[in-house]
């Protein structure tokens, strides 16, 4: 193989190695801090920055002689931090606890992929450098070493999303293309420094591997499983009462919780939504966000004809097979907002339990959403949307958003929960298109504070309106789930 074609495969591993950095850093930090906007636009921040400065630095190296064996002491420098990377993650909980959302993610980003992206950005200019002869040949080579990296990185992200972290994990996903690096890196090395790399070689699989065994084995873990969506786990854990309960996880954020004695719900807003069942007479009911499948048992124990709507697959699996949904509930797997503008059936009840880690999907609770779900209700029928617990001041303005948007789209809305404590809990939001006369369990008064600030789909502000309340609940998650577990 020619030292051009050397070259050009170099360059070829490193875009594809810049956007498998990307996609399982992200994938690292949802763990921590969901998958908002604000998260993505951090780490694309971070991303940009990494290789801006990685260009720079490149560009001041491609003056010097000794190109060649830079290059290659790069690329092993690249290997070696994004082998560590699954390593560097375990700093992340305490960066969440002591920063609020924004600056914690780009420290996060930081830690976890600015040293990479760095050292990968540098390898371009000392590419070009390496292949122009002529100042005339500049053009060309920095347009095909350009093109032939974001060719490169095109391939991984297909691959990544759409084999590799669902079939081997993120862990193993970033070490593959890390070795990837390393491999490259010996088209360039010298016989007399293959000692040292296979000595620093050793050091870091024995690190990393000790690292993902132990991640990989928590006490508990019954089933787990990656996938396009994230990492999906269930544990069976002891709470602080010595109770066994078994978890549903994904991306680390308990989505399901059921006492592994009684296989009942653990969550009080299921309770909640329980002692208020025998209020109204339900026949048929949907469930956006089926989740382990407790909220939808609950209803089916209540005769109630229930469909479960989930957007992954694999939940839907896990919750028959280790949740005990019962077999009469009819489940899909899709879009909660596609179903229902595809929907024709007319139910007594829909139960929205949707959450992206501790987001709302915004999109489904749109006022166009809203109106447009009258289509699918019953003349008597009632929807239920459980949120955040967080009601007034800027923690609230989520909550304040949610019963507005609900009111411009023509329902009456009384509210529940267990408690005044808003950190611990959730509010259930029943909404009406009739009013309602009765008064229901756990209902508490509420005042509507700017009725104009309305979630719609031209002017998403939802996911904007609840960062602060997100923040919190974050952060008393990681205190009492992540350091405790």
């Amino acid at each position: 193989m020619n030292f051009r074609n050397k070259l050009f495969i170099i360059s070829f591993i490193e875009g594809a190695s810049v956007m498998a950095t990307e996609i399982g850093g992200a994938k690292l930090l949802a763990p921590f801090f969901g998958s908002s906007l604000y998260v993505w636009s951090s780490i694309l921040s971070i991303t940009l920055g990494g290789l801006a400065f990685g260009y720079f630095l490149g560009g001041k190296f491609s003056q010097k002689e000794n190109r060649q064996t830079l290059l290659c002491y790069i690329l092993i420098l690249a290997f070696a931090f994004l082998a560590i990377i699954p390593i560097l993650t375990y700093f992340i909980p305490f960066v969440a606890l002591h920063f609020s959302l924004i600056p914690a993610v780009i420290i996060s980003s930081i830690i976890i992929i600015f040293p990479s992206m760095s050292l990968m950005g540098t390898t371009s200019p000392l590419l070009v450098s390496l292949l122009t002869q002529h100042s005339t040949d500049s053009g060309f080579y920095s347009g095909k070493i350009y093109a032939i990296s974001t060719v490169g990185g095109i391939i991984s992200t297909f691959a990544c999303g759409f084999y590799l972290i669902p079939t081997v994990g993120i862990t193993n996903t970033l070490l593959l293309f890390a070795l990837l690096l390393l491999l490259v890196s010996l088209l360039l090395l010298k016989k007399k420094t293959y000692k040292s790399l296979v000595s620093i070689l050793v050091i870091i699989i024995e690190v990393t591997g000790y690292s993902f065994k132990n991640s990989s084995n928590k006490n508990g873990t019954i089933y787990k499983e990656e996938g396009m969506l994230g990492t999906l786990e269930i544990r069976d854990e002891k709470n602080s009462d010595s109770v066994i309960v078994r978890r549903l996880y994904i991306n680390n954020i308990v989505q399901t919780e059921m006492n592994f004695k009684t296989k009942h719900t653990t969550s009080a807003y299921i309770s909640i939504l329980e002692s208020n069942l025998s209020l109204f007479h339900f026949k048929n009911a949907l469930v956006l966000g089926l989740g382990g499948g407790l909220a939808a048992n609950t209803l089916a124990e209540h005769s109630i004809n229930v469909t479960g709507i989930e957007f992954d697959e694999r939940v839907i699996n896990c919750a028959k097979e280790y949740f005990n949904l019962i077999k009469s509930i009819n489940t899909i797997c899709s879009d909660a907002r596609f179903y229902l503008n595809n929907c024709k059936t007319k139910y007594d009840l829909i139960f929205f339990d949707l959450y992206k880690s501790e987001e709302q999907p915004s999109h489904v609770i749109t006022m166009e959403s809203l109106k447009s779900i009258k289509n699918n209700l019953s003349d008597s029928a009632v929807i239920i949307i459980n949120t955040h617990g967080y009601l007034n001041g800027n923690i609230g303005r989520g909550t304040q958003c949610l019963l507005s948007t609900l009111k411009a789209s023509g329902f009456n809305i009384k509210i529940c929960t267990n408690t005044n404590d808003e950190n611990y809990r959730n509010i259930l939001v029943i909404a009406s298109i009739k009013k309602l006369n009765t008064n229901l369990n756990f209902e508490i008064p509420y005042t509507i504070n700017k009725p104009e600030i309305v979630n719609t789909d031209n002017k998403p502000i939802l996911e904007k309106l609840n960062a602060e309340a997100n923040q919190a609940w974050r952060t008393n998650y990681l205190r009492n789930y992540i350091l405790t577990h």
